[in-house]
């Protein structure tokens, strides 16, 4: 009798055990409240105008005003350097890719100038020496070279910095249908993303050739980091990754709502949401 009541206590703990690891690895993979807004402690908060942010892979911050004063943090909201491009004409996006060196994109100058880790001019590239008239956004590309969309002939096509074509897409027409609104280009160095409002987000491997479409329409933020999309739906956060085709949500109660933009890195979420800028820690 005490052999029986003690089988049945080891199977009960082995039970358990599984049990545990179960709800646990369910919980990693498919729970949205595994990692929700409630994990998240404010680090920092402050008011700034800004018409553009963007983080790069140590946590800096890039941010914008509209009068096209540029400024960089850190990962937990500390001013670093601040200088003035306004003379060069209106910021429209800037690549951080590579920290070391950043790509400001003016189009409506059709030009982009090159600034080192301190926000200080290294270099300047004037699109239409590149027969690219009509540029609707820019990235660096992998190799340290330009990725542009060109909206004259509606290719995505990759240059050198000696203006060197080596890339190009063909029209994107054979591929999708309708208005084409590209807004944002990223390179993870497997492939290039063009987030176009009006389709989804298109995915180009690094020779240009067409690949998929990822159906995230009409977002004017998204956030890219290796092969997930960071994206906002209502007041969730969520990602997919484009390498296994797998959806999950991240936070799925921070008021998203109504913000301009945000920011995930390094264990750090940024929200700027009517002219305040708050830096999580997750």
């Amino acid at each position: 009798m005490a052999n029986k009541i003690q089988n049945i206590k080891k199977q009960a703990a082995q039970f358990l055990i599984v049990f545990v690891f179960l709800q646990f690895f369910l919980c990693l993979f498919f729970s949205a409240n595994c990692q929700n807004s409630d994990n998240l402690s404010l680090i920092k908060s402050f008011n700034i105008s800004a018409k553009y942010l963007q983080t790069d892979e140590l946590g800096n911050i890039y941010l914008v005003t509209p009068t096209n004063q540029l400024y960089k943090y850190s990962k937990d909201g500390n001013l670093l350097s601040t200088l003035n491009y306004s003379y060069n004409g209106n910021i429209s996006s800037i690549d951080v890719t590579n920290p070391m060196e950043l790509y400001v994109f003016y189009k409506e100058m059709n030009s982009v100038i090159f600034l080192d880790n301190n926000l200080a001019f290294r270099g300047e590239l004037k699109l239409n020496n590149f027969q690219i008239v009509q540029a609707a956004a820019i990235a660096r590309s992998y190799d340290n070279g330009l990725w542009v969309f060109d909206l004259a002939d509606l290719q995505l096509k990759k240059f050198d910095k000696d203006g060197n074509l080596q890339q190009s897409s063909g029209n994107i027409r054979q591929y999708i249908s309708g208005i084409t609104q590209p807004t944002f280009l990223f390179d993870n160095t497997e492939k290039v993303f063009v987030n176009d409002t009006s389709n989804g987000i298109l995915l180009f491997d690094v020779f240009a050739s067409f690949i998929k479409t990822v159906p995230i329409k009409n977002k004017s933020t998204i956030q890219i980091k290796g092969n997930k999309i960071f994206y906002a739906d209502s007041n969730q956060l969520k990602v997919i990754d484009v390498k296994f085709y797998q959806k999950k949500t991240i936070f799925s109660s921070i008021e998203l709502l109504d913000a301009s933009w945000f920011g995930i890195n390094n264990e750090r979420f940024y929200l700027y949401k009517n002219g305040n800028l708050s830096v999580f820690k997750y």
